[in-house]
This record gives structure tokens, C-alpha cells and sequence, in this order.
């Protein structure tokens, strides 16, 4: 299958592979790609399942910043599919993935730069 990202995730996706993958149609899928995550994704999973628990929440919103996984057709790719099939081991690499694609878009830090003037204050003893 050829992807196809949306160009709106140009820059904001990430690639992994699952260890076990999602078996579906004859097929242990295990190859994924997420996009970064935005803050309609928790309101929508919170919306769905007002009563659920955080973890279908977490659920939902892997199955909303799926942008494919293997060759499952995007419609077949729901929240029952993955609340059925995902195993422990593939929601940990989700969430790996998920903060890794999180520090590669962060922002540089504004950390003194090497060889800067440091901020902690020279004793007069110390020279004396």
C-alpha cells in the first residue's frame, strides 16, 4: 500500500513498527505511521466515552492520530479493533513513538549556550 499522508501532517508524523501488530483480515499488521497529537483528539475521546476509563481514552486517541497501520483500510481501523487486538507491548510503542514525535517538534531549548557566563555567583573567599 501506498501512503498517502494528508499534506495538513507534512513535518508532523512519525514511522514505527509494532512488535505484535494488529491481526486483521488474514494479517498481523505492524507498520504505522502518527501524526502528532492536537487537542480535539482528547476532547473527542473524552466526548465518545464520558464514562470510560483513561485508557480507552488513550485508545482513542492512538486511533485518531493513526494515519495507517499496515495495509487496514483507514474505515476498519476503529477504536474496537484496537481495544480488541493491541497488545500491552504495541500501546507502549504508541506512546514511545507519540513522545518522541512530541520532542522532535518541540522548540529548542533557551538553555545557556556552552561557554556562557554562568549564573551562579563567585564567592569573595574564593579569590581571597
Amino acid at each position: 500500500m501506498t501512503e498517502q499522508v494528508n499534506k495538513q501532517w507534512d513535518g508532523l508524523t512519525t514511522s514505527g513498527e509494532l512488535a505484535v501488530g494488529i491481526y486483521f483480515a488474514g494479517t498481523r499488521h505492524k507498520r504505522f505511521t502518527l501524526r502528532v497529537g492536537v487537542a480535539g483528539d482528547w476532547v473527542s475521546a473524552q466526548e465518545q466515552h464520558p464514562n470510560g476509563p483513561f485508557h480507552l481514552h488513550t485508545i482513542e486517541v492512538f486511533r485518531r492520530q493513526l494515519l495507517s497501520l499496515g495495509d487496514i483500510p483507514i474505515e476498519n481501523l476503529t477504536t474496537e479493533l484496537l481495544r480488541e487486538a493491541l497488545t500491552e507491548i504495541d500501546l507502549s510503542v504508541l506512546a514511545s513513538a507519540d513522545v518522541e514525535l512530541e520532542k522532535k517538534l518541540a522548540p529548542p531549548s533557551a538553555a545557556t549556550p556552552t561557554g556562557g557566563e554562568s549564573n551562579t555567583p563567585s564567592s569573595d573567599l574564593a579569590t581571597a
